[in-house]
């Protein structure tokens, strides 16, 4: 049998084991998981980080503190908490994972509105996400493997954690979140060593275009970016359903009480305009020293309270869509930049978010990552193309709206991006010459048709939006010794949406997939696949109560060192109804490599280098 509609893709390719690839036809298993509508349970696909053998010393970082506002946490009188290295585990590590915790115990938590939860380490980012909303109390766990920040581990630090939302009226929550997080670590063995992990991690966060300057060793051999980007607050919180400003003014039922919008009752109550203004189009720049160094992708993430006027957060209940509890971060290779990185001269990684509205809407979380060559203190060379330099952001919006005689404004608007780039430079080292390129691409388009109609009685209202959005970026790495190629990487990122939103009714189609294909001299092709999709429906009768409350969540990964892995999810008025495990791999087992990465977050393959 097969669960529901989502499925894995099926044309795996060659490289992986015949033993995965002759499984491609069996059937998975299926039961059913009774669970209660108010229990609070967070269920979701998707695998927890993979481990390897033998027991990991814990270092726990806090339990059950108390955050009863937005921003930072506070730990006995101080907003930040020690961490330092676990004694028993001194290192190297082959794996680091960190885990939190969050819950919240009272039934209007959902009315809070969290948007994300964040988490440093001297300012390093190691965890952001946003809020499971249920009706009731509830409580959700994420995992991160951070052991490619494993330099960053190797000391004591200072943390931090924050929480960012818009409560209603003030900056309280009904009732306090709980947040609780640990931090594992792996020693190494002969089965499962460690693996090479970056030199240095430095802090970017939140920088924006204005610093901090950062001033890098003089051995510089590669270069790394780890980017996550979420909204905060305002028009951001649903950017990918923003019409051109333009459109706002002239076709003004466009501010619709019941469109998708940020706000909320005041004090009196009165019907708050809704609707988001400033365009569609979104995109992480990234550039060193002013000069454009690469683009990031920003994921979809939708804010589960569409609109004040009735109840939309049980659409991601039980099971939310993807990265909504945890935000995967996107690599931006800057290898091609590493002569002018090692210059010895400070040097300015600019980060800002391409059509965001206002720079405190949309937050950036980065760190920038080092490697250095061990056989030299110094390396030269330069960069020597760059062709990101004359393409700047500039989406095209084609607009079709219109009014007709009934006063109904309807038509499209579509916005276009479309860029490919090439960067290169080289360095020489203690090994000799190493030429690196860098071939982007980042194709963006965003379809928007709304329907509204917007009499002076309220009781005639009507709005209608359907979205399709399609963000696909592209990456290929590469790095020549001597003329002779040593690292090979391929990457595509894909994040689609497609909303049909309604007043009192939501379809929601989503998807985060992932294709990579690395070589290493060691290992030869290293392949992988990630698919994890949901479809959620929700729809209410004039009472607010559901007449339709469904949703199909599919997860499934592979790679070539034998990793597969899919579940699929059936929900079905708030709870799982059907779950099946195992879907298409070998003995309807879910298994996964101790390295790999089924959660999309960035491999550097340290496993596989000398």
């Amino acid at each position: 049998r097969t669960a529901g509609v989502l499925h894995a893709p099926s044309g795996w390719p060659a490289a992986f084991p015949p033993a995965v690839r002759s499984a491609a036809a069996e059937a998975g298993t299926s039961y059913t998981i009774p669970r209660a509508i108010d229990s609070g349970d967070v269920v979701t696909p998707s695998p927890e980080v993979p481990r390897p053998a033998g027991v990991p010393c814990e270092v726990e970082l806090f339990q059950n503190v108390e955050m009863d506002r937005i921003g930072i946490a506070w730990f006995n009188g101080d907003g930040v908490f020690p961490y330092a290295p676990p004694a028993a585990c001194p290192g190297p590590w082959a794996k680091v994972v960190l885990k939190m915790t969050l819950r919240n115990d009272s039934t209007y938590s959902y009315l809070d509105g969290f948007t994300y939860a964040s988490l440093w380490l001297d300012g390093v980012p190691l965890y952001s996400g946003g809020a499971q909303d249920n009706m009731g109390p509830t409580r959700w766990t994420i995992e991160r493997d951070v052991t490619d920040y494993s330099a960053h581990l190797k000391a004591p630090r200072d943390g931090t954690l924050r929480i960012d939302g818009t409560p209603r009226y003030t900056d309280e929550f009904y009732s306090p979140y709980y947040v609780s997080a640990t931090m594992q670590f792996y020693p190494a063995t002969a089965v499962n060593p460690a693996p090479r992990v970056p030199d240095e991690i430095h802090d970017l966060t939140g920088w924006g275009e204005g610093g901090p300057e950062v001033v890098l060793p003089r051995n510089v051999e590669r270069a790394y970016l780890d980017v996550m980007t979420h909204p905060n607050y305002g028009n951001d919180l649903f950017w990918f359903t923003c019409m051109p400003a333009a459109a706002m003014v002239e076709f003004p039922e466009l501010t619709n009480r019941l469109a998708i919008g940020p706000n909320r009752f005041g004090l009196e109550l009165e019907p708050p305009p809704q609707g988001c203004s400033g365009g569609a189009f979104r995109e992480v720049q990234v550039s060193i020293d002013g000069q454009p160094a690469g683009v990031a992708p920003v994921f979809p993430r939708l804010y589960p309270s569409f609109n004040v006027y009735w109840n939309t957060t049980r659409i991601a209940r039980p099971s939310p869509p993807p990265q909504a509890l945890n935000l995967v971060p996107y690599r931006v290779d800057l290898t091609p930049f590493a002569a002018v990185l090692s210059d010895g001269a400070p040097h300015l990684i600019g980060i800002q978010v391409a059509g965001s509205s206002h720079s405190l809407h949309m937050t950036t979380l980065a760190a920038l990552l080092i490697y250095r060559d061990p056989g030299t203190a110094q390396v030269t060379g330069q960069l020597t193309r760059n062709t990101l330099v004359d393409q700047p952001p500039a989406p095209t919006v084609a607009n079709t709206l219109s009014r007709n005689a009934a006063g109904e404004v309807s038509g499209e608007v579509r916005t276009v991006s479309a860029r490919n780039y090439v960067i290169e430079g080289y360095i020489d080292t203690s090994r000799g010459r190493i030429r690196n390129t860098v071939e982007g691409n980042a194709r963006f388009e965003n379809v928007l048709a709304p329907y509204s109609l917007d009499p002076p009685d309220l009781d005639g209202d009507v709005y209608r939006l359907a979205v399709d959005h399609r963000n696909t970026v592209s990456a290929v790495s590469k790095r020549y010794l001597g003329g002779r190629l040593i690292a090979e990487d391929r990457a595509v990122t894909r994040y689609p949406l497609v909303l049909a939103y309604a007043f009192r009714s939501a379809d929601l189609q989503q998807r985060f997939v992932q294709e990579t294909e690395r070589w290493r001299p060691n290992i030869g092709r290293h392949i992988t696949r990630l698919n994890h999709e949901a479809g959620l429906t929700l729809a209410v009768d004039e009472d607010g109560q559901p007449v339709l409350w469904q949703g199909q969540h599919g997860y499934s990964f592979r790679d070539s060192q034998g990793s597969c892995y899919q579940t699929d999810l059936t929900t079905q008025d708030g709870a799982v109804t059907d779950e099946l495990t195992g879907v298409n791999c070998p003995g309807r087992v879910n298994r996964l490599f101790w390295a790999s990465h089924p959660d999309g977050s960035p491999d550097s393959l340290g496993w596989a280098e000398p």
